[in-house]
């Protein structure tokens, strides 16, 4: 087997043939389809109309279902607890015990506005925090989440309305993914910045690394 592969979506989504990842070529456009242990993802890579082909549509499933809201819980209070000395923090969740899920709170250099740490090889959600900035990706996000993985960032802990954003990471392309697809329960006040209307800016809205 070839580490990727090139397939055509005919009649539906063709059976993985590549050891990493496969590119599928559908009547909506370009996917990177892959998966491991823990997730089951279909990125676009390309989005275009081919006649003649079914859609495939994106997809990101968590094999062994949504993140407990206690995990949810346990993130958010650290990060305030971060937020209130104006430091961010990074949280992952691997897999645990009797196919569960755990937080990790990985050795990391931490200062203001940048993280430095070790990536976990198991993790399934890598979330950072942003303190009082608001939750978005930086360039220098889009370079580290190479992996296949979920990763989030929250933000604007100091207002009434914080942010959370989340997407599916799959070797360089990313899919913004709903807060609801991916924990179980509620996110209270937390406005998913990807999914819900957009708020208003603020003069603060300087962003960190």
């Amino acid at each position: 087997m070839a580490l990727v592969d090139y397939l055509v979506a005919r009649d539906s989504l063709p059976s993985r043939r590549g050891l990493a990842y496969d590119y599928v070529l559908a009547g909506d456009g370009l996917y990177l389809v892959t998966e491991n242990h823990l997730l089951s993802v279909r990125v676009p890579a390309a989005r275009c109309t081919v006649r003649g082909l079914p859609p495939l549509y994106p997809a990101c499933v968590l094999k062994q279902g949504r993140l407990p809201a206690l995990l949810w819980e346990k993130i958010i209070t650290l990060a305030y607890a971060c937020a209130h000395h104006e430091r961010e923090v990074l949280c992952a969740v691997t897999e645990g015990g009797n196919g569960g899920y755990r937080l990790v709170v990985p050795h990391q250099i931490v200062d203001r506005d940048n993280i430095s740490y070790r990536p976990i090889s198991d993790s399934v959600l890598e979330i950072h925090s942003h303190h009082r900035y608001r939750a978005y990706f930086s360039s220098t996000d889009d370079a580290d989440e190479q992996r296949l993985c979920l990763y989030g960032v929250v933000g604007r802990l100091d207002s009434p309305q914080p942010e959370v954003a989340l997407r599916v990471g799959a070797y360089g392309y990313s899919l913004p993914v709903p807060w609801e697809s991916v924990f179980d329960g509620g996110r209270d006040r937390f406005r998913d910045v990807s999914f819900d209307q957009p708020r208003e800016a603020r003069k603060d809205d300087e962003l960190p690394h």
